[in-house]
């Protein structure tokens, strides 16, 4: 019987494995480019509650541009239509809508604060098709101003931001450009994109840091047309002050580590506050200990807003 020569079988192992491998790298490539769309392009969702379902009535659906032209959808809550009020934005996290912030904003209601929940471009009833991470997502907050300057009721000398998670980043941009926002609350929040994009790929995406983070960031760029280097709310900090900025942050967070909080305090100028919350994750902050979070976020903004 006649058998192949040894050379045979040691180029077709090398021809097996070749493919395997040429097989594994596309397979990676196009998984993270799949991902990488997933965060430029999250899956919209809807609220599932209104204002009135968590006991507040006195609100209205509105509309505004962006200042780059964007359709933004928001809710607009006033505490009072008779004398001016402190108003805050509230501002919700990648792949959330105007419903993820609107139990704080009850609790913050009845200490007087009126509220604007606003669906950032790309998020729930607002227009456009891109999510930039923070980038863009600013005029959105800038959209929210120019609407609040327009109600009679709203006292322009205090207006401030809370946010969450991308919204936390963005809430720090946004007070670094808006010197109007007297006071900034930055829950969840990242120093920078580039410092947490290996643990958010893993958290996010369910794929290991290496080597996907790389080529995750690398369509994100290419898709967005943006520098994830230039991503970096530490850096706006300086800008704040002296404005205040308090950050809130679960100790046992996975998607942004606790850290990130740590090191955007101590990059802050005063006036500042920090408020660590035992066995609080990601989301969900205010129902760890909601006596407690009510009593440090309402200090904190009765101090430096009302």
């Amino acid at each position: 019987m006649f058998r192949k020569p040894g050379r045979y079988w040691r180029n077709l192992s090398i021809f097996t494995l070749t493919l395997i491998l040429f097989a594994a790298i596309l397979f990676g490539v196009i998984l993270s480019h799949s991902r990488a769309m997933l965060l430029i392009h999250p899956g919209r969702t809807i609220p599932l509650r209104t204002p009135s379902d968590v006991g507040l009535d006195a609100w209205r659906e509105v509309s505004f541009q962006s200042t780059d032209g964007i359709q933004l959808i928001a809710w607009y809550i006033p505490v009072t239509e008779d004398l001016p009020s402190p108003t805050l934005i509230y501002v919700h996290g990648l792949g959330s809508n105007r419903e993820g912030l609107l139990d704080q904003a009850r609790v913050l209601y009845k200490h007087g604060y009126s509220a604007l929940l606003l669906d950032l471009r790309n998020h729930g009833d607002s227009g456009g098709t891109l999510s930039t991470m923070g980038y863009q997502e600013i005029w959105d907050v800038e959209g929210a101003i120019a609407f609040l300057l327009a109600q009679p009721e709203v006292d322009e000398e205090r207006i401030g931001l809370v946010g969450h998670s991308l919204g936390g980043g963005i809430v720090i941009r946004a007070a670094a450009r808006f010197p109007i926002v007297k006071a900034t609350v930055a829950e969840s929040a990242f120093t920078s994109l580039e410092d947490n994009i290996e643990e958010g790929v893993r958290e996010l995406t369910g794929l290991p840091p290496f080597p996907f983070a790389p080529l995750v960031t690398f369509f994100g760029e290419l898709e967005t047309g943006l520098d994830i280097h230039q991503l970096r709310p530490i850096d706006d900090l300086a800008q704040i002050s002296p404005r205040a900025i308090m950050f809130i942050h679960g100790k046992n967070d996975p998607v942004v580590v606790v850290s990130n909080s740590h090191n955007l305090f101590n990059a802050a100028q005063d006036p500042k506050a920090i408020y660590i919350i035992e066995n609080a994750s990601h989301n969900g902050l205010m129902d760890a200990d909601p006596a407690e979070f009510e009593r440090q976020i309402v200090n904190f903004l009765d101090t430096y807003l009302k």
